[in-house]
Formats: C-alpha cells, sequence, structure tokens
C-alpha cells in the first residue's frame, strides 16, 4: 500500500485499497490547486465497495476486483472532500486538501 502521497510533474498520485478493513488509507492529504490521480484496487468480495463515489465532483465508478482504477480530479480549495462506496453506507474515506 502506497501510504505517501507523492507528486510528479505537478500532478499528485495516491493509491488507495480497498479491503475487509474499507479503504485503506481512508485519508488521504492532498495540495488545493493540484491534479490528482488516485488509484483504487479492491482487494475483496467482503464489503459493498463495489464501486466508489466522490459526490463533490460527480464521480462514480466501479471497482471490479483486483483491476486498477483511476480517478482523476483537481481539489480547488482548501477542505475535505469525502468519498465512499457505491451504497453510502459504511465505507467512507476523505481527501484533505491543504
Amino acid at each position: 500500500i502506497n501510504r505517501e502521497t507523492t507528486t510528479k510533474s505537478s500532478t499528485q498520485i495516491a493509491s488507495v485499497s480497498v479491503t475487509e478493513r474499507g479503504f485503506e488509507p481512508a485519508n488521504i492529504p492532498l495540495k488545493a490547486g493540484v491534479a490528482t490521480r488516485l488509484t483504487f484496487t479492491r482487494k475483496t468480495d467482503a464489503t459493498c465497495a463495489t464501486e466508489v463515489v466522490f459526490p463533490d465532483f460527480k464521480i462514480k465508478r466501479a471497482l471490479p476486483i483486483n483491476k486498477p482504477v483511476l480517478i482523476t480530479f483537481t481539489p480547488q480549495k482548501s477542505g475535505e472532500i469525502v468519498f465512499g462506496c457505491g451504497m453510502d453506507m459504511m465505507l467512507r474515506g476523505k481527501v484533505v486538501a491543504r
């Protein structure tokens, strides 16, 4: 699991695994105003996280098991950007832009 957010040619890159415990990491620090690439990889069928939703950006993507799914966006301002499973139930995470 890549727990560090790296910046490469003005793009922030982070990886999130979806496991029995949920989104790992569940809290992703980013810089506001910088393009972001998050890669989600679902590693279990034991949760409701068969898709990920970013309501603030109107992003909803299926998460096929063991296949990386790339999501790109740019956090325009400081604050929290919440994401969760498609059913918006138990599994949630957040991006914290500063």
